[in-house]
């Protein structure tokens, strides 16, 4: 039998750098096909949110070298005609962190889909059970795969009554937004919900995630329930961790909510992209160089505007 050389069989490096690099093209493009396409589909929903036109500003940046990420958000109309957003955090980076992001928006689809059986045969949507079964299926799906990754993931449920919506949070480590308030007499006040004040007691359930439930058992799929009202001309402002934990490599201080705060403050009659877009300048000038950007950074600005 005639020997093959190894040497035809020798794949040239420029050829096999040629194909990993399409094929990180192409993971790019399919990673940011799938946000532009959630962003599209949130800005569609609020477009026509219970008769009423809301503006929404949505900005997410990777953590520098990363092609993916684990920060997710999503609009669902659920079926009782009102509307579930979730926006999460999963832990770690690029593509193992996308992967559990995935199994995170699957347990949703799935729970809804449940829920809408109940509902239709009952007019029953009980909101704890829906989030005590996407809490199941996750944390069920991570077991199986044996991976001890977690999800902080803050679920709001929103309904409208007149000129009020009314937020029901269900808090599994994540933070509670910035609320900026705005009267027709220009006055502005800011709640930080992550804070006891003017009334309002932030609870918080446990991370998500199998290790979690492990340790804890049943009290592990606790989560208590939150309300807060919001009016016509307030905005919610939803981010995730990596926008107030940026680091200025000089003082090696974090961004911080203050910050945050006076830029929705000084920025509350411009339009919510124009905003998050100051928001995400502000951001980029404190840490200095992309390089030091060391997590995602994501937010969701959401306006009801006043009905004259």
């Amino acid at each position: 039998m005639k020997k093959l050389s190894l040497k035809n069989l020798t794949v040239q490096p420029s050829e096999l750098y040629e194909d990993k690099l399409a094929q990180l093209e192409l993971i790019i493009s399919e990673a940011n096909r799938v946000r532009n396409t959630d962003k599209t589909m949130i800005e569609g929903l609020l477009g026509n949110f219970y008769g009423r036109t809301l503006n929404v500003g949505i900005e997410f940046k990777r953590a520098y070298g990363s092609i993916l990420s684990g920060d997710y958000f999503n609009l669902t109309e659920l079926p009782d005609g009102n509307y579930l957003f979730v926006f999460a955090d999963l832990s770690g980076h690029g593509l193992p962190a996308y992967t559990n992001l995935i199994r995170l928006n699957s347990s949703i689809i799935l729970a809804i889909k449940e829920s809408a059986r109940v509902y239709n045969d009952t007019g029953i949507l009980d909101t704890s059970d829906l989030i005590r079964d996407i809490t199941v299926k996750f944390t069920d799906i991570m077991e199986e795969l044996n991976n001890d990754e977690f999800a902080s993931v803050l679920f709001t449920f929103i309904t409208n009554q007149d000129d009020k919506f009314h937020l029901k949070f269900y808090n599994r480590g994540m933070f509670f937004p910035m609320i900026i308030r705005k009267f027709r007499d220009n006055p502005i006040d800011v709640y930080d919900l992550n804070k006891r004040e003017k009334g309002w007691f932030p609870q918080k359930g446990y991370l998500m995630g199998c290790a979690l439930r492990d340790l804890l058992g049943d009290k592990y799929y606790n989560c208590p329930c939150c309300e807060f009202t919001l009016y016509e001309g307030d905005r919610a402002l939803f981010y995730s961790d990596g926008i107030v934990e940026s680091i200025n490599p000089q003082t090696k201080e974090e961004f911080g909510e203050d910050r945050v705060k006076e830029i929705l403050v000084a920025n509350v009659n411009s339009s919510p992209q124009e905003t998050i877009d100051t928001l995400f300048s502000a951001l980029y000038r404190y840490i200095e160089d992309p390089h030091y950007q060391k997590d995602d950074m994501t937010s969701v600005l959401i306006d009801f505007p006043l009905v004259r």
